[in-house]
């Protein structure tokens, strides 16, 4: 599986077509260069080369789970956790991504119980990872389509039962594109807006206020997930995934 994600890897940077050298190497070399580091199971140069990447704007899903692999061989869990959340983002439902970041979690401290949640409301969740917001897209522009296509046959048509089938697409088509459109844009929110971070130190305290006065709430550890609501200088307002909020250090976070 591994090399397999390499492979892809590899094929996904060479195609960005970025050729600006990086200590005289372009992104392509730097990502063959980092892929044999791992192999070799030299996880602190294969680390240093996929980051050389990013530094460059350039990022694929494979890139943050090579990355994430990595990270984990050299026991640090919160970097792990935070390169398979995004590589998700990236590619929703990929299993090597899920099955490594379900172990990467099970190493950390924090046992966080969700809040129950509407069961309809984790189905669409579901749903709308599917795909990605370009995969979304492209269903919205495809279903689009079909619909013009109908609505013109709908017209053209002079048998009675083309001109009922052609309705029946038409409603199907309209109700695939404000599906589709829908949860392109959900999707859209979730990679790009929604404020999530990584806790990247090995304990924290929350705070019942911004700053070092505050009451202490609860303890979080290297690799919780969490949801930043607010900000007040250096600190920032988290919710827990069990609904604890409190006040933590800015340094203390990497968004993800």
């Amino acid at each position: 599986m591994m090399k397999t994600i390499i492979r892809h890897a590899l094929y996904v940077i060479l195609a960005a077509g970025a050729s600006s050298p990086a200590f005289g190497l372009t992104p392509g070399q730097l990502m063959e260069e980092a892929n044999h580091a791992y192999i070799e199971e030299a996880y602190h140069k294969a680390i240093e080369l996929y980051e050389q990447i990013l530094e460059k704007d350039l990022e694929s899903p494979y890139l943050y789970y090579n990355l994430g692999n990595a990270y984990f061989q050299e026991g640090m869990t919160g970097k792990a956790i935070l390169n398979y959340e995004r590589a998700l983002r990236l590619k929703p439902n990929d299993e090597a991504i899920i099955h490594n970041l379900r172990i990467a979690r099970s190493q950390i401290v924090d046992r966080v119980e969700p809040l129950p949640r509407l069961f309809f409301l984790d189905w669409w969740h579901q749903f709308v990872q599917l795909q990605t917001v370009d995969g979304w897209a492209v269903v919205t522009i495809v279903s689009l389509s079909l619909l013009v296509l109908f609505a013109a046959l709908f017209f053209v048509s002079r048998r009675r039962y083309m001109k009922n089938l052609c309705i029946g697409f038409v409603l199907l088509m309209l109700m695939s594109v404000l599906v589709s459109y829908i949860a392109a844009d959900r999707q859209y929110h979730m990679v790009h807006e929604q404020q999530e971070a990584i806790v990247m130190v090995p304990r924290t305290v929350a705070k019942s206020s911004p700053g070092d006065r505050g009451i202490d709430l609860f303890i979080v550890h290297e690799g919780t997930r969490v949801i930043i609501t607010n900000e007040v200088r250096e600190w920032h307002e988290v919710r827990l995934a069990n609904g604890n909020v409190g006040w933590i250090e800015r340094s203390a976070l990497e968004r993800i």
